[in-house]
């Protein structure tokens, strides 16, 4: 455990305090974070991506998820692929996925 701590304020308000060295550390930019960006390109709201440059020079990732949207509800899913090591989809499918999710809320009235 290092000595450092990092405390930032979501974007729903909370407090959280994290010990950088307890992140995993990624060269490049970790595959769920590729997800992330191709989701938040295509215009969906429902996540939220902070970067936080440490003193170290190395940049904190931070993803929060709305759960009541349905990009909340797959990312969820997609973090527990990730932290298990599972194989994470190609951004088109999860693309392709929310767009049915949507359209489905759609018919059915809801938005």
């Amino acid at each position: 455990m290092s000595e450092s701590r990092v405390a930032i304020f979501s974007r729903s308000g909370e407090l959280r305090v994290i010990d950088p060295s307890t992140v995993p550390h990624h060269e490049g930019l970790h595959p769920l974070m590729q997800l992330a960006a191709a989701v938040l390109d295509a215009g969906y709201t429902g996540i939220a991506v902070d970067e936080l440059k440490l003193q170290t020079g190395r940049i904190l990732q931070s993803l929060e998820v709305d759960m009541a949207t349905p990009e909340g509800q797959i990312f969820k899913v997609l973090s527990e692929i990730a932290e298990s090591g599972g194989e994470l989809p190609v951004p088109q499918a999860v693309l392709n996925g929310l767009e049915l999710v949507y359209l489905s809320n759609k018919v059915k009235g809801q938005s």
